[in-house]
């Protein structure tokens, strides 16, 4: 707590001043602007700042998407928005027996957010994206072994999977990211990719082709779930748990070595 008022007490000296600390003791004023300019580069504490985590996670809901839709009773693993409206759709035609089919993996999927919420607001977590990473791939891997006579309880299971990567997984370089639906993205897509041609600003570029990945990588990941699932079957979920599996080896080094020289700048 203290270092965090000392770095905020420094990044908001007036430039007169430093200017001014510069020319009495020059090599004081060098290590401070050069530790304010660390402070400016290195806000990155509660984000994994990663494209190719972000393709690798996208890619992995779009396979898991498409084999519980096409393998699970067309029901969506992620994409809540469909499940509701398939819910409504079957209330509004009296199919009373579909009711927990399209209910159950919302309400599953909001308590995954619950429990990630959990993991990041614990003070004594610095490394809480691990834990719900782990869980989601141990879930994931359950859900897939079990039968499509279980698929009530398949369903409601991704979900919980899906709803704890929603928190775990959330900026791109300060670029705000989806990587479970794909609505959000597209929309800020042509959103910055319209700024960009109007106002020709490289950070509107940037996020146009960050939403470009997330939205490309997603559609690549329901077509190869397509084409795997009259091979795989439901298995092809599996498909999905190796693809976060590999996530680890791109997040969590990652999130060591933020660290690393986090306590090194100490």
């Amino acid at each position: 707590m203290n270092e965090s008022r000392q770095n905020s007490s420094l990044s908001k000296q007036s430039q007169p001043d430093l200017q001014e600390r510069t020319a009495l003791d020059p090599s004081r004023g060098h290590s401070q602007k050069l530790l304010i300019q660390d402070l400016v580069e290195n806000d990155r504490e509660e984000h994994i700042e990663s494209i190719r985590l972000g393709m690798m996670l996208s890619f992995g809901v779009g396979i898991l998407n498409a084999c519980t839709y096409v393998t699970r009773g067309h029901v969506f693993a992620s994409s809540q928005s469909g499940n509701i409206l398939y819910l409504g759709l079957d209330l509004a035609q009296g199919e009373f027996s579909n009711v927990t089919k399209y209910l159950f993996p919302p309400m599953m999927f909001a308590i995954g957010i619950i429990i990630a919420e959990h993991y990041k607001d614990k003070p004594n977590y610095p490394r809480w994206r691990q834990i719900p990473f782990w869980i989601e791939i141990a879930l994931i891997t359950l859900a897939s072994f079990l039968p499509d006579s279980w698929n009530a309880l398949a369903n409601p299971i991704f979900g919980l999977a899906t709803g704890l990567q929603t928190i775990t997984f959330r900026k791109i370089r300060s670029t705000p990211v989806a990587t479970i639906v794909i609505t959000g993205s597209f929309q800020n897509l042509i959103t910055h990719l319209t700024k960009f041609l109007t106002v020709h600003d490289r950070q509107d570029a940037f996020r146009t082709l960050v939403y470009a990945v997330i939205v490309l990588t997603y559609f690549m990941g329901i077509v190869i779930g397509a084409m795997l699932c009259p091979y795989l079957g439901h298995y092809t979920s599996l498909v999905s748990a190796f693809c976060l599996f590999l996530c680890t080896f791109i997040a969590l080094p990652e999130r060591y070595q933020l660290e690393e020289e986090d306590r090194e700048n100490d």
